[in-house]
């Protein structure tokens, strides 16, 4: 056994999964471990997966368990496409008023309450619930849905109020929002470093790969098993980001200012990222 892997079965996140050796992995001893996001945040926290792109939120939570791998990330510059805020009447509105959260995340979930109380001055009555449109609004004016189960709804419920949360952050900001990290617990990170080497590479292959095809192979994929159009899906690819730059960073920061002084986390450390290895140290990496 090498490194578990935690993997969301999300497409915002598959560029960097769908291209991976997997074959080659699984025989070397690496290990696949599927999770929603809120699944993979315990499953990291408690050590049962080394690694994988865990919520921005898990990391501030417990930064001071993981490292961050460079150049990897789930976020947009505005627009994500994948969470949204759905709504019976104006947001504006919503205060006093009962608002669902999808039990499937983290990050959104305090993002959307930091902006509902931060930007629009309005304090909801929050309350958890399984993600499923029909029965999160029927007690509730408003619900909060993130990954497929957000895409899919945006297609089926044009009469309700439809909000994206990485178009309100940015306007509010004009700061990236980085909605998951690639972070390795420390110590996998210190017995494994070969292998984080080859699965960190592996990785940016991937994404590189889907991103030189502009995410045509991967489009396809996705439009057979879960409906949607051509240009729906290659606009969505387009409009995430998956590199982590100095705006990425200091949109971290201030989200994780933010849940500091909202009380949901005690001070996160500052981001600290994972060395690749050097050119002398990379004869021992092979994948073949």
């Amino acid at each position: 056994m090498s490194l578990v892997i935690g993997e969301i079965n999300y497409t915002n996140i598959m560029p960097m999964f769908s291209e991976l050796p997997r074959k080659e992995l699984l025989n070397k001893g690496f290990a696949f471990q599927q999770a929603v996001p809120s699944q993979l945040n315990r499953m990291m926290a408690a050590g049962e997966v080394d690694l994988g792109g865990i919520s921005s939120f898990e990391y501030a939570q417990n930064s001071s368990a993981y490292e961050v791998l460079p150049g990897l990330c789930v976020s947009s510059i505005g627009a994500v496409g994948s969470i949204f805020l759905f709504s019976r009447i104006p947001v504006s509105e919503l205060d006093g008023e009962n608002v669902a959260l999808t039990s499937s995340s983290a990050t959104s979930v305090h993002l959307l309450k930091i902006i509902l109380n931060r930007y629009y001055k309005i304090f909801p009555e929050f309350k958890s619930e399984p993600p499923n449109l029909t029965k999160m609004l029927q007690h509730s004016e408003a619900c909060l849905l993130i990954g497929d189960d957000a895409i899919k709804a945006s297609w089926e419920n044009e009469e309700l109020y439809t909000y994206d949360l990485g178009t309100l952050w940015y306007e509010w900001t004009g700061f990236p929002m980085t909605y998951a990290l690639f972070a390795v617990r420390s110590e996998a990170a210190y017995k494994y470093p070969y292998e984080l080497q080859l699965l960190f590479e592996s990785f940016h292959k991937s994404r590189l790969k889907n991103e030189q095809d502009e995410y045509r192979e991967l489009t396809e994929k996705i439009r057979q098993s879960s409906g949607g159009s051509e240009k729906f899906w290659a606009d969505y690819f387009r409009n995430l980001r998956f590199e982590l730059t100095e705006d990425h960073f200091k949109g971290l920061e201030l989200y994780f200012s933010l849940l500091e002084e909202e009380g949901y986390i005690n001070k996160a450390e500052s981001i600290k990222l994972w060395k690749p290895l050097r050119e002398d140290q990379l004869s021992k990496v092979d994948i073949t």
